[in-house]
């Protein structure tokens, strides 16, 4: 525990100063919410009886998420890997899976602080919208939050070079993103996009979050669909690592 103390202390120095992935992942986000919730303020008809602006601030909660987990942990990860540090904290007695745990940890902090700052832009602005059932939010959070940083972990893992995570991490975001709650609403997507988005693991992300803190639905399906990605990223994750240490 002492040693993973002290890799998470050096690992939150070294990601935070990743500055493209951490403005990527802070400004991005607060940034096309506002907009969001502007252009769609005023409109309730394709968002299950909220309006626009409630929609985008509850579920854009869930994008920093997505980008930090997808971009910036995938390429620190993958670095490691190309520039042999991985394989100097081995021989130093640091197994791969502990470091691999430091960042998970880093990351998972770092989304809330992205949570946080999304919330503190819309409240001047548009306002924050009275959470339904805050325990059920908080649960699709976690949930979320595991879920995408187990598959950043397994893309990092695999990619080759920093630049391949990066840009796998940018392919893999973008359509998640406009399809997984931080772009159009479902209802104005066509039918092809709305069963893509439907198996989206952001979506269900920012649904598990969205849903229960508008009261507009339930969490249980959405937390099943993450479960299952969930298993998929820490099947993968445990994969990579056993093949890195055979």
């Amino acid at each position: 525990m002492t040693a993973l103390a002290t890799l998470t202390t050096m690992e939150t120095r070294l990601l935070t100063r990743e500055w493209a992935a951490m403005v990527f992942a802070f400004v991005m986000p607060p940034m096309m919410m506002l907009v969001l919730a502007g252009v769609f303020a005023n409109d309730t008809d394709v968002f299950g009886g909220a309006n626009g602006s409630d929609y985008y601030v509850a579920g854009y909660l869930g994008v920093p998420l997505g980008a930090l987990s997808l971009v910036g942990l995938p390429v620190m990860l993958a670095s490691y890997r190309e520039l042999g540090v991985l394989r100097r904290f081995e021989a130093f007695g640091v197994p791969t899976a502990k470091v691999v745990a430091a960042q998970a940890l880093v990351t998972g902090a770092l989304v809330v602080l992205g949570a946080l700052l999304v919330i503190a832009m819309a409240a001047p602005t548009y306002g924050v919208p009275a959470v339904e059932e805050p325990l059920a939010v908080a649960v699709g959070f976690v949930a979320g939050a595991a879920t995408m940083i187990s598959l950043g972990v397994a893309l990092g893992l695999a990619a080759p070079t920093a630049r391949a995570a990066q840009a796998l991490g940018l392919l893999a975001f973008m359509p998640m993103w406009l399809l997984g709650g931080g772009g159009p609403p479902q209802p104005v997507m066509t039918d092809a996009m709305q069963r893509i988005s439907d198996v989206l693991p952001l979506w269900h992300t920012t649904s598990a979050i969205r849903e229960p803190w508008l009261g507009t639905s339930g969490s249980g399906d959405n937390l099943l669909a993450l479960a299952g990605w969930l298993a998929v990223g820490l099947v993968a994750t445990a994969l990579l690592l056993r093949r890195r240490s055979a």
